[in-house]
C-alpha cells in the first residue's frame, strides 16, 4: 500500500485521545457549537469538554471580550510553565448515530502570538476504542497572529464508527479563540441529518484483527517468522495487506468474508508482527515465496487470494509462478512495474520523500520503513508477457481516484486471459476502506461463482 507522506508534529494524544470519555449513549442533538449556553460556574461551555491530562499550564474558557458572532467564544491561552510538546485541547463528544458517508468541522479561528500551531481536528474511534479516521490541520503549520478565519477539516466515517470527536487544539505558547463552530453531515448541519436506525451506543466489541491472541499462529521460516490469524471456515482465502500494513488493514472485510470462507490474514514479513531477519533489498518474489510456504505450512494446496496495493503485486506473482496454489485471485492498487507508466510522478515524490523522513531515525522500525519504501522504487518487475500466462480467473479491481494510474489497471484487466474488471466510483487508493460495502460484496461476487 502506497502511503501519503507529510511532516507531523510528534504530540502523545495520537492514540490515546479522549478515551476517557465512555459515555456514548448520550443522544442529544444540541451540541452548543455556537459556545453560548455556559452553566453557572462553569470556565468552558456546555457540551465542550477538557482533553485529559486537562490542559496542565492553559487557562480554557468562555469569554466575552472577543467573539465573532454571539456573545462569547472559547478562549485557549498558555498561563503557565508546561511540559515539552505541550498543548490544550477542548473537545465535543458527538454519537456516530447520524445516517451519512462523511463529517465535515467548522469553526472560525482569531489567535496571537502561536509560535507552534493551532487548528481543528476529527477523530472517529470504533466500539474498540481504536482511531479509525483521524484528520487535524497540523500540517499546515498554522501560526502567528490573525484575524477571524474560517477553518475546515472532514473524513470519510467508517461503517464501525462509534463516537466522533471534534476538537480545537492549540500546541505550545499563544492564544486563539473559537467561534461559530459547525459540524456537517455529508453537506447538511448536523441538527437537520437523519439518524442511522442502525446506530448501537452499546456495540459489542469485535476481535482486534491483527491483534487476536486466540486467533493466531506462526510460521517459521529461514528468514522470517511469519504471523497470521485464521477465521471461519471453509475454502481457503488468504489475504495480503499492503506496504507497511498489517492484517488489520481488512477489518472491514474480515467478519463478511470469514462468513464464507476460512480467512487467513498474514502479516508480511517485517510488518505488523511478522519478523524479519534480512537486511538487504526487499521483494515482492520474496514475498511470494513467503506465502508459498506459509501455505505448504498449512497444508493447503490451493486458495484463492485477495491482495490490496503490494499484496496485489505479491498475488500476481504467486499466479505468474507457483499457478499450482492460486486458485481465483482478486487485486486492488496492483502494479507490474515501477514506472509513470503505471504511477504518477508525483507520487514517486512522496516516496522519495519519505525515505528522506525515515532516514533520519535509527531504530528498526524505521530502517524497516526505509526498506519497504525503497523496495516501491525497484518493484515489482513483472511484463504483460508474464500476465499473459496466467491461468487462474483475476478480479482485477483499482479505485477511479486511485494511485496506480486507471490506464495501467485497465492494461491488466486486458491482459489477462480470464479476468473481470472493476473501478470503484469515487474511491481512492484504499478502496476496502473507502467503499467496504461495494468491495465486499464485489470479492464475494468474484469467489462465489462456480
Amino acid at each position: 500500500m502506497i502511503k501519503v507522506f507529510g511532516t507531523v508534529i510528534a504530540i502523545c494524544f495520537f492514540n490515546t485521545l479522549f478515551a476517557q470519555n465512555s459515555d456514548r449513549a448520550e443522544m442529544d442533538t444540541t451540541y452548543n457549537f455556537g459556545f453560548e449556553n455556559v452553566s453557572p460556574n462553569k470556565e468552558l461551555p456546555d457540551k465542550w469538554v477538557k482533553f485529559n491530562p486537562p490542559c496542565k499550564g492553559y487557562k480554557c474558557e468562555t469569554t466575552t471580550t472577543e467573539k465573532h458572532g454571539g456573545e462569547r467564544s472559547l478562549l485557549i491561552e498558555q498561563v503557565g510553565d508546561t511540559v515539552r510538546n505541550a498543548y490544550a485541547s477542548i473537545v465535543n463528544v458527538i454519537p456516530a448515530k447520524y445516517a451519512g458517508k462523511e463529517i465535515e468541522f467548522k469553526a472560525y479561528l482569531k489567535f496571537v502570538d502561536v509560535t507552534q500551531f493551532v487548528g481543528i481536528m476529527i477523530r472517529i474511534i470504533d466500539a474498540n476504542e481504536t482511531t479509525v479516521q483521524f484528520k487535524s490541520l497540523q500540517q499546515q503549520h498554522i501560526k502567528g497572529t490573525k484575524d477571524w478565519t474560517l477553518y475546515t477539516v472532514k473524513v470519510p466515517i467508517p461503517v464501525d464508527a462509534q463516537t466522533m470527536y471534534v476538537a480545537a487544539i492549540l500546541g505550545g505558547p499563544g492564544k486563539p479563540w473559537v467561534d461559530d463552530a459547525k459540524v456537517l453531515i455529508d453537506g447538511k448541519d448536523i441538527s437537520q441529518t437523519k439518524l442511522n436506525p442502525g446506530y448501537n451506543p452499546h456495540s459489542i466489541l469485535k476481535p482486534v484483527y491483527g491483534s487476536n491472541a486466540k486467533a493466531s499462529g506462526r510460521v517459521k521460516l529461514k528468514t522470517a517468522t511469519l504471523y497470521y490469524e485464521t477465521y471461519g471456515s471453509g475454502k481457503p482465502l488468504l489475504l495480503l495487506h499492503g506496504n507497511s500494513q498489517s492484517i488489520l488493514a481488512f477489518k472491514y472485510q474480515i467478519d463478511d468474508l470469514s462468513k464464507k470462507y476460512k480467512v487467513i490474514g498474514v502479516d508480511t514479513r517485517g510488518q505488523g508482527k511478522s519478523t524479519d531477519e534480512t537486511t538487504g533489498p526487499l521483494s515482492y518474489d520474496l514475498f511470494a515465496d513467503d506465502m508459498r510456504q506459509l501455505l505448504d505450512s498449512l497444508h493447503i494446496a490451493k486458495a484463492d487470494i485477495l491482495g490490496w496495493s503490494d499484496g496485489g503485486n505479491t498475488g500476481l506473482i504467486m499466479a505468474v509462478k507457483y499457478p499450482a496454489y492460486v486458485n481465483k485471485l482478486a487485486i486492488t492498487g496492483a502494479n507490474l512495474f515501477p514506472t509513470n507508466d503505471a504511477i504518477a510522478d508525483t507520487v514517486w515524490k512522496q516516496v522519495r520523500q519519505g525515505i528522506t523522513d525515515w532516514s533520519l531515525q535509527t531504530d528498526a522500525h524505521s530502517k524497516m520503513e526505509v526498506r519497504l519504501l525503497t523496495m516501491l522504487l525497484n518493484e515489482p518487475h513483472l511484463t504483460f508477457g508474464d500476465i499473459k500466462k496466467i491461468q487462474a480467473p483475476v478480479l482485477v479491481m483499482a479505485g477511479q481516484h486511485d494511485l496506480i494510474l486507471e490506464k495501467h489497471t485497465r492494461a491488466i484487466a486486458a491482459a489477462i486471459p480470464n479476468s473481470k474488471l472493476v473501478i470503484f466510483k469515487g474511491a481512492s487508493h484504499y478502496v476496502p476502506v473507502d467503499v467496504p460495502r461495494e468491495f465486499n460484496a464485489a470479492v464475494l461476487k468474484f469467489f462465489d461463482q462456480q
